[in-house]
């Protein structure tokens, strides 16, 4: 298993991402010849990247690039911590779980998940807050 975070953001959260995506890699026994790319970044980033890969003009907390034609790589993952800091405070959630959540639906997403009816994204949603909870239990959780 090959992972790979990419901390444009110098956000102080690097560690706890790279331990939870290695923790999603085990549940989900993502195999050893796979490859995970995470990016956190800016709004600015992914803005760019969201007009050009979704045709959407504005920023996202998240966008999930599966692995193209390369068998080895699982895929990438583009988290925009400021998108994540500006809604976890918005809709009053600790930012450090919200970004966990988001990191998981990033992953659930190369892992095949969708979320395109109502009961999809519920199921998503609650497969998310369970793998979070999960790791917040079994794991020594510090920045």
């Amino acid at each position: 298993m090959s992972l790979t975070i990419i901390n444009r953001r110098n956000t102080e959260y690097k560690k706890i991402v790279e331990n939870f995506v290695k923790f999603l890699m085990e549940k989900f026994k993502i195999g050893d010849n796979k490859e995970i790319n995470v990016v956190l970044t800016n709004d600015n980033e992914i803005l760019d990247l969201n007009k050009r890969f979704k045709q959407k003009n504005t920023p996202t907390n998240v966008l999930s690039f599966y692995g193209y034609d390369d068998d080895k790589i699982l895929g990438d993952i583009v988290i925009s911590i400021d998108t994540i800091q500006r809604e976890a405070k918005e809709e009053h959630k600790d930012p450090l779980e919200y970004l966990l959540f988001i990191v998981a639906h990033g992953v659930l997403h190369l892992l095949g998940y969708t979320h395109e009816t109502t009961e999809k994204f519920d199921k998503m949603i609650k497969i998310q807050d369970d793998l979070v909870l999960e790791f917040f239990k079994t794991e020594e959780v510090e920045p």
